[in-house]
């Protein structure tokens, strides 16, 4: 009897040329003699061993398992009956008598070296492997080459995982399968459309091969707009083979009606997560049960990594995609999942709150960076809440206010909180009151004072019986005044903050606002009393082990060496400094110390060193949106242009310095304008009258990317040349 016939390929095997070879030597290799080639839906499981086989030496027998319903053998005692009794009809061979149905699919191959390749196991895997075991004692030449989305499970199974396609692969699929469509390469316009179609479908080949189809008969730009309804989109009716091989959506329902209600159930929920999930937060889903997880990862619908000590899950989107729509059609249990999900999340942000000034800040930062995406799918949940008292998107926005300001995503963090104390007026006054002291320290780092000021204001009229609250909003209030440049009303508040930690026994708080009135110390110009406040405040974080904490009150006391005259000091603070908020990865302390080391650059007459470090800080400051140091740099960095021989541009940067302090309300702090005069007149003595005062207009109308991008260009200097 000659040997069942591969399918022929309609098409063109691309991009899987390595894993045809890999698995071909393991199959050729003694000790193999069971291959599984194993994953998720539409990852070309059944097209790659196909190829496999193909390019095989000794004879292939194929079988697809897509038809096969277990029950229609007679003898329980004989789990291997059903899949035998399948593949000798796909054999179209007869029973013998004198042998039972394994016997006789052995009796068949022979005793010479041959493949068997069973394809579409993954929903009679009990059987296969039944049959697999018994084979492979009886035919020791026989190769088994499976294709499933689980394994079977036996101890002589070799598992090759086939996964998705890497970008640039499946782009080349994609082209090419719209080349045979329409005779034509894909435009190079519609290039960065395609590669985000791929992306979109985890470069999944079935997925891709159907967005190509798709694209050749309407367009690139159109399948990318329709792809959020995918599965609508993703389907080809002319094709042939099993429905599941032909639409992206037969694919995944072929898979999830294969798994029990209760792992349906856990699918369905794990939609809720957004760039993955911890075990512990898989852990609150109502469906979850132990043992679940592992059933899912086993069949290839969910994915688990190692993430610092713990199995982190992720879903393909297109998985995602699927268990989301399955989820939406059980309208209660969407329900309870995003309550769960939500709440969690919302002890994790008020956790990290909690501790993320002590020894644990990194790892809460870290946990917080990873959670970014279920932390904001938790805020529209909570958000859609009805009721004016509800309060849990307000508690938040506001525990995830210190993550915004480490991260510099100042705006973001505003918008939740003012879109929260809109919606709920009637929350708990402690509530409010936290919500608008978070808010406040939001906007004075977005240098806008009179909404700081004004939020801080509000929270000490709710008289909330909190030292903690209080000090906190005097801080604030003390800042936005050092800002300003109201030094006096800024210690005022500062010191009244001081006296009230100190009292309350809040060593954090103590150190915070000795912190900060140091701060209004050395830019006021007091360098001795900001010296003995910042050396207190520091031996406070250290205590504490605040690293962020302790590099900032570094950052002020190199700022207190620098301005008083000793750079060698204020370069050691600043470096090291600088090299903890390097691996906090803090924008706004990075910014803070290249600023100053660039000072001392320019100090020690460095220019190039300070050029290059202060345009590194300004374009972090810009980033993060603080205009105030953004103006200070710029006034710094016109002295180093200056330095440089480019007069012209500098005058121009003085200009847009101005601009920006005119926007803010904060005039050039006391201690750096001695600095800033002498650049001005420095550059007045360079420049004639006429051409300082083109290029300094020059500087306040101009965008600020298209004047820094003017810097050491050729033709700088026809800035400074007046029009007629």
């Amino acid at each position: 009897m000659e040997s069942a016939a591969l399918p022929a390929p309609l098409t063109s095997l691309v991009g899987r040329d390595a894993e045809v070879r890999a698995a071909g030597r393991l199959l050729a290799a003694s000790g193999h003699p069971l291959l599984s080639l194993v994953g998720t839906a539409g990852s070309g499981k059944t097209r790659l061993a196909v190829a496999v086989a193909a390019a095989a030496t000794p004879p292939v027998w194929f079988v697809d398992l897509t038809t096969m319903r277990t029950g229609g053998h007679t003898d329980a005692d004989d789990p291997a009956g059903d899949a035998a009794g399948f593949v000798l009809d796909a054999f179209g061979a007869a029973r013998r008598p004198d042998l039972d149905a394994v016997d006789t699919i052995a009796a068949i191959l022979g005793d010479e070296p041959a493949i068997l390749l069973l394809d579409n196991c993954e929903h009679v895997t009990g059987p296969v492997a039944a049959l697999a075991g018994r084979l492979l004692a009886a035919s020791p030449a026989l190769r088994l080459l499976v294709t499933s989305r689980q394994p079977l499970g036996l101890p002589d199974e070799t598992v090759v995982t086939v996964a998705p396609l890497d970008d640039d692969t499946a782009l080349r699929l994609f082209e090419t399968r719209m080349f045979e469509r329409t005779g034509r390469p894909l435009p190079s316009a519609h290039r960065a459309g395609a590669a985000a179609i791929c992306r979109a479908l985890d470069g999944l080949p079935l997925a891709v091969e159907l967005a190509a189809a798709r694209a050749a008969l309407l367009s690139v730009p159109e399948v990318h707009r329709l792809l959020t309804d995918r599965f609508r989109v993703l389907a080809d009716a002319k094709a042939t083979g099993p429905e599941h091989h032909r639409t992206l959506r037969a694919a995944l329902d072929w898979s999830f009606e294969l798994l029990s209600p209760d792992k349906q159930a856990l699918l369905r929920q794990l939609a809720v997560f957004q760039g993955g999930w911890s075990a512990a937060a898989a852990a609150v889903l109502p469906a979850h049960r132990p043992g679940l997880l592992d059933a899912l990862a086993e069949r290839c619908l969910i994915d688990r990594q190692p993430v610092a000590g713990d199995q982190r899950g992720r879903m393909l989107q297109t998985v995602a995609a699927y268990a989301s729509a399955r989820l939406a059609e059980v309208p209660a249990e969407a329900r309870a999942a995003r309550d769960a999900h939500a709440a969690f999340f919302l002890d994790l942000a008020e956790q990290a709150a909690a501790g993320i000034r002590g020894p644990g800040q990194r790892d809460l930062l870290r946990i917080l960076t990873l959670e970014q995406d279920n932390l904001r799918a938790a805020m529209v949940w909570l958000s859609g809440r009805p009721g004016s008292g509800a309060a849990e998107d307000l508690r938040l926005a506001t525990a995830l206010a210190p993550f915004q300001h480490f991260t510099g995503v100042y705006r973001q963090g505003r918008d939740w909180l003012s879109d929260a104390l809109g919606r709920r007026p009637g929350a708990p006054v402690p509530v409010r009151a936290a919500a608008c002291s978070a808010a406040a320290t939001l906007a004075l780092l977005d240098c806008d004072y009179p909404a700081a000021a004004a939020l801080a204001g509000a929270a000490l009229a709710l008289d909330v019986d909190d030292v903690r609250v209080r000090g906190r909003l005097l801080t604030l209030l003390g800042s936005v005044e050092r800002e300003r440049a109201d030094y006096p009303r800024s210690r005022g508040y500062l010191d009244e903050a001081l006296t009230l930690y100190r009292g309350d026994g809040d060593a954090w708080g103590e150190g915070r606002a000795a912190q900060l009135a140091g701060a209004t110390a050395w830019l006021s110009g007091d360098f001795a009393s900001a010296a003995a406040l910042l050396d207190a405040s520091l031996a406070a974080f250290q205590d504490l082990a605040d690293d962020e904490s302790i590099a900032s009150t570094l950052t002020h006391l190199g700022a207190v060496a620098h301005f008083g005259g000793d750079q060698p000091r204020a370069r050691r603070h600043l470096v090291e400094a600088l090299d903890r908020f390097t691996e906090l990865s803090f924008p706004e302390g990075i910014g803070w110390a290249q600023d100053l080391l660039g000072r001392v650059d320019l100090a020690d007459d460095a220019v190039p060193s300070a050029a290059e470090r202060l345009r590194a800080s300004l374009s972090i400051h810009r980033r993060v949106g603080d205009r105030w140091r953004s103006a200070s740099v710029l006034e710094a960095f016109a002295e180093a242009r200056r330095r440089l021989d480019d007069p012209a541009h500098a005058a121009a940067l003085l200009g847009a310095a101005d601009v920006i302090r005119r926007e803010i309300g904060a005039p050039t702090p006391a201690c750096e304008l001695p600095t800033r005069r002498q650049t001005e007149r420095a550059l007045r003595s360079t420049l004639a009258a006429l051409a300082y005062d083109h290029a300094y207009r020059f500087g306040t109308r101009t965008p600020l990317d298209d004047l820094l991008d003017l810097s050491g260009s050729a033709d700088h200097l026809t800035l400074a040349r007046p029009t007629a």
